[in-house]
């Protein structure tokens, strides 16, 4: 068996530049986890998963010859079983025959991911903060961990949750998520999408052997989120945005008005870029240079990327969040934003100490479609916390 967690992430800087290479994001890990138990069923072909957060328990079988798993795709489940197809075409490469399995994810709270309701009347609401990369990282180090796969050094775990993630939703996103969940607090920019857009839906255990082997051009920087800020985040109350149906909207945009499209993404990442130097300068409060310097592009970054959702027709900052932005930069924030694609998940800011940080959570706890959620910064990406019985 094996036990691994992965975190979620906050993007702070870069949204939607960093879609386009070679432009960089400014991600960092939170303490908040998915946790994935993974036991293997010797002797046997069955394939059970339990997803609590979902209310979900099913059963499948595996085929140990290809990897593949025959059970109900269930469109909450498709990203997790994906993920274990490219995970168990891996092991087999290896020369391992894999044997039945059992899956078990959960989600720490402050996720806040849950489904109400039934039909007509479900409900979805989660804070935006990265569970599906989480639980992909976090099942692909699971599985190889348990047959005694060390993958991290040699970039197999990220490359596989990457592959997993992009053929699960799509091949949609620059992957700043997964990385973050593998490595922890990054500067990222992302790979390029010809290296994967090839890759068939009904892959072989060959095609991801060949995509784990492959070179790819992502780059990926440790940069740790500086020690004198605080962080605050606030989910809103039965809010949910679907990144891809954000992004989607913005690629129209882009087709339709490239010189528009363009000049605003290089002003995002210019501001980023920016922002980034200042931010890897802040060593303490008297830092007020770089400090200043970091504010003035942030707020230069967030205001294009809110310009970009409005010429691209699409909620990316709604004018009630800008209003409530506005108002916590009153009320103890240096910079607040919502993070990563936008939309009303959830917003996150930044404040110069516990004082500052204690106001502004004073302030949002005084709104009733805000929910606070009990998180702080940290830079580790993936852990695998318990490995018995492993193979090689």
């Amino acid at each position: 068996m094996a036990e691994a967690k992965a975190p979620g992430k906050i993007l702070w800087l870069g949204g939607y530049s960093v879609l386009e290479r070679p432009n960089i994001g400014y991600v960092t890990a939170i303490d908040a986890y998915v946790h994935t138990n993974v036991n293997l069923l010797e002797g046997s072909s069955k394939v059970h998963i339990k997803v609590p957060d979902f209310n979900l328990e099913i059963n499948g079988t595996l085929d140990a010859k290809t990897g593949k798993i025959k059970i109900e795709r269930i469109k909450e489940l498709n990203l997790l079983i994906t993920t274990a197809e490219v995970s168990l075409s891996y092991v087999i490469s290896k020369g391992i025959k894999p044997s039945g399995i059992s899956i078990e994810t959960r989600n720490d709270k402050a996720f806040g991911y849950g489904i109400s309701g039934n039909g007509s009347n479900k409900k979805v609401s989660k804070s935006g903060m990265g569970s599906s990369s989480a639980v992909t990282v976090a099942l692909v180090a699971a599985i190889l961990g348990s047959y005694g796969l060390d993958t991290k050094e040699n970039e197999a775990l990220h490359k596989i949750a990457q592959l997993s993630y992009s053929v699960a939703t799509g091949k949609i996103g620059s992957g700043f998520d997964i990385a973050a969940a593998t490595y922890g607090s990054i500067l990222y920019s992302r790979y390029s999408p010809s290296i994967i857009t090839g890759f068939p839906q009904n892959f072989t255990i060959d095609d991801v052997t060949s995509m784990v082997d492959k070179k790819w051009d992502y780059t990926i920087k440790s940069v740790s989120f500086p020690d004198i800020f605080r962080v605050s985040m606030a989910n809103f109350v039965n809010e949910a945005t679907i990144t891809t149906s954000l992004v989607s909207v913005v690629n129209e945009f882009k087709k339709r008005n490239p010189q528009k499209y363009k000049d605003i993404i290089t002003e995002i990442n210019d501001s980023t870029e920016k922002a980034t130097i200042a931010l890897s300068k802040i060593k303490d409060e008297n830092s007020t240079h770089n400090i200043a310097e970091f504010i003035d592009n942030f707020e230069r970054g967030r205001l294009a990327t809110k310009k970009l959702g409005e010429l691209s027709g699409v909620d990316i900052e709604p004018a009630d969040t800008t209003r409530l932005i506005e108002d916590s930069k009153n009320e103890g924030a240096l910079v607040a934003k919502l993070p990563g694609a936008g939309g009303k998940d959830s917003i996150g800011a930044i404040s110069a100490d516990d004082n500052e940080a204690q106001r502004l959570r004073r302030f949002w706890s005084s709104k009733s479609n805000l929910e606070l959620l009990n998180i702080s910064m940290q830079n580790d990406g993936v852990i695998l916390l318990k490995k018995e019985h492993g193979r090689t």
